[in-house]
This record gives C-alpha cells, structure tokens and sequence, in this order.
C-alpha cells in the first residue's frame, strides 16, 4: 500500500483519483481493475471495477452512488453467494 501512496500527486490528479480508488477497493479486500469512464453525453456514469479475491469475477460499482468499502464489501458478499450455490 505504500507504493500507492507514493503515487499521489496533484501534478497527476487523475491518477491520483486512481490510486485512492485503488486503496479503497484494496482495504474492503478486492483486487482494483480500473475505472470505467463515465460517458455524460449518454448519461453513463463511471464505474469502479475490481476482482473478486476468491473467484476471480470483474465486479463493477457506480462511482457517483453510495461507493464505499461497505458497498464493495456487499457486492462481494452477492457474488460468494451466487458461486457457493
């Protein structure tokens, strides 16, 4: 985690936007992927996306609704469900 920490920089603000999503997808235990960029001029947002740890699933979660550690936790917690069945 410190070598992320090392890269923010407001010389680079998008990505330092990155590696602090990437902190916290990694601290509610995912792999972070990446950012789906947003697309306004057809009113997609952007998406966080991040691996499953276990299954190796791309999972994705909007950026502008309620992204946290708890809503990846959740979304994580959905695809475990899913597999185990």
């Amino acid at each position: 985690m410190a070598a992320l920490v090392t890269t923010i920089s407001p010389d680079e603000p998008i990505q330092a936007i990155k590696t602090l999503l990437a902190i916290i997808v990694e601290h509610a235990g995912a792999d972070f992927v990446g950012i789906q960029d947003a697309s306004p001029e057809h009113g997609l947002p952007a998406y966080v996306l991040f691996n499953h740890p276990k299954h190796r699933s791309t999972l994705a979660l909007r950026l502008d609704e309620n992204f946290s550690t708890g809503a990846i936790l959740k979304r994580l917690a959905e695809c475990e469900k899913k597999f185990s069945r």
